[in-house]
Parts: C-alpha cells; structure tokens; sequence
C-alpha cells in the first residue's frame, strides 16, 4: 500500500470506531416493567447496553448485578431466575434476567433477593434506602 491508501484506510477505521462507540452510547435502556409497586429494568446483553444502563442506575434504588466463576475471573451472567420478597413474605417480582443487570424501584425496606441460576440458588438480604441506592452482588460458580 502506498501512503495515500494508509492514510485513507486509517481514517475509513477511526470513523468506523467512533460510530460504533456512538451507538453504544445511543443504545436505550431496555424497557422498564412493573409487577405492583415494583418496576424494574433487566439488560446487560447485548454489552451495548451497558452505558445506558449505567446512566439509569441512580434511578433505581436497587441494583441487582449476576456474574458467574469462569476460572480464576467472574464473567457477566444472564438467565438467572430473580425473586424479591417484602418483609411479610410475599413475593413482590420474580422473572428471568436478560442480562447481568437488574435494576429495581422498590418502596424502601427490607427484601430478601434469591437469584437462581442452573439450579443453584443465592439469596441476600436487602435494605433498600429512602434515598440512594443499594448494590446486591451474586457470584454463581462455574457452569458444569
């Protein structure tokens, strides 16, 4: 290849990456559903996702993140059953994650979050805030 062609193809991959980190910015936050007073965001795949996500986090009290032992590393998870309980017991949303985030809007208090992921069940106790947010981690071990 001559300069000139170095040159060009150099640009032609500058703005092919650019746009591509454009429209990982310009990805929406996956749709917000309800289930009573809970509404809630699942996503994370695909990974451009991720910043809208990131933007929406402080909007939502709680914050359910689900990874899983990949060796020595844990990797983003999806798939996972998603339980919350109030503090009577009841059951205030249970659905599948469609990625590793889960993001909550939940009246302030107490919960129990079990996440479920090939028959492997956590759970964490949670006290969502009146104001700010509270971060549930689950680490699943490696898939068999």
């Amino acid at each position: 290849m001559n300069k000139p062609t170095i040159h060009a193809a150099a640009i032609v991959s500058a703005l092919l990456l650019s746009a591509s980190a454009a429209h990982a910015q310009n990805m929406p936050l996956p749709p917000v559903k309800e289930a009573g007073d809970v509404a809630y965001v699942s996503g994370g795949v695909p990974d451009e996702q991720i910043p809208a996500i990131e933007r929406a986090r402080g909007s939502f009290p709680l914050v359910i993140e689900l990874y899983q032992k990949a060796g020595p590393k844990s990797e983003y998870t999806a798939d996972a059953e998603v339980r919350i309980k109030n503090s009577e017991d009841e059951i205030v949303l249970n659905d599948k994650s469609d990625g590793p985030f889960f993001l909550v809007r939940t009246p302030p208090g107490t919960y129990e979050v079990e996440a479920v992921l090939n028959g492997k069940s956590l759970t964490k106790r949670a006290v969502v805030p009146a104001k700010g947010s509270r971060r549930v981690v689950f680490v699943f071990p490696p898939a068999n």
